[in-house]
């Protein structure tokens, strides 16, 4: 097929559901050549005039243009796996002090389509405040001490729709609950491990995986959730990345709320 029609038009297999076949009609039918073209057709009605259904295949590439649309920006989680493996080896590279490191953000909490890439490291000798590892473009690491390791790999790990939900709990009880930790009326409440924040509310710990801001929060109060496996990097994955991503280290100060 590589040999028969432009490169540009092979764009247009990157549409989900969109078979190499019917990349090859449209191509050959109705001169579509990329994947603008293609766009413009479908909300243009001209798939109309392919034989067979016509219609119907305009609607299914509709709506897999926008599925390929809102998931930009996105990887499988695994190559986020893999990414993340190399990620955490050049940061123990880095950081000797490192003691122990955890995946957060999407893939933490088992989404298919992973966004942020992030890690969350506790190390051994700290400055007050903690500190924001950039890796490239698309990964960063959180440093912390084992004081702030749960509140920090918490944040990261989200939804934000959760946070909201933990912090409206909190809010509720005359606490607050920030990048230091949950505390009431200045004095620090939890902050060392996820499960004691949790506890700390009145709640059951919630596992990563539901911590998308459903109805996790209600039945955190007091039901207890089904154990689930946690998501880990392991080796051997079938997914390569054949380059590493380019790690360049700058740190910046997160200034604690006083």
């Amino acid at each position: 097929m590589r040999r028969e029609i432009p490169t540009d038009v092979l764009e247009m297999l990157t549409v989900p559901g969109l078979r190499p076949d019917k990349v090859l009609k449209l191509y050959r039918e109705l001169g579509l050549n990329w994947l603008a073209a293609l766009e413009e057709a479908v909300r243009g009605d001209r798939l109309r005039k392919i034989k067979g259904p016509g219609a119907s295949l305009q609607s299914k590439i509709l709506l897999g243009i926008e599925m390929r649309r809102a998931a930009q920006g996105r990887r499988h989680m695994h190559r986020a796996a893999e990414l993340l493996k190399v990620a955490e080896k050049h940061l123990r590279e880095a950081r000797p002090d490192i003691v122990r490191i955890s995946p957060a953000g999407d893939f933490r909490r088992g989404c298919e389509l992973v966004g942020d890439l992030s890690l969350v490291a506790e190390v051994r000798h700290l400055p007050d405040s903690a500190q924001a590892v950039s890796m490239g473009v698309e990964l960063t690491a959180r440093l912390t001490d084992a004081a702030h390791y749960g509140v920090t790999l918490l944040l990261a790990t989200g939804s934000e729709a959760h946070l909201a939900g933990l912090r409206a709990i909190a809010a509720s009880q005359s606490m607050s609950l920030d990048d230091d930790g949950l505390r009431r009326d200045g004095k620090l409440v939890a902050a060392a491990s996820e499960d004691s924040i949790y506890r700390a509310l009145g709640m059951q710990p919630v596992p990563p995986e539901l911590r998308e801001g459903r109805n996790e929060i209600a039945q955190g109060l007091p039901e207890t959730y089904p154990s689930l496996s946690p998501i880990t990097i392991s080796p051997g994955s079938s997914t390569r990345i054949p380059i590493a991503p380019t790690v360049s280290i700058r740190l910046r100060r997160w200034p604690r709320p006083r």
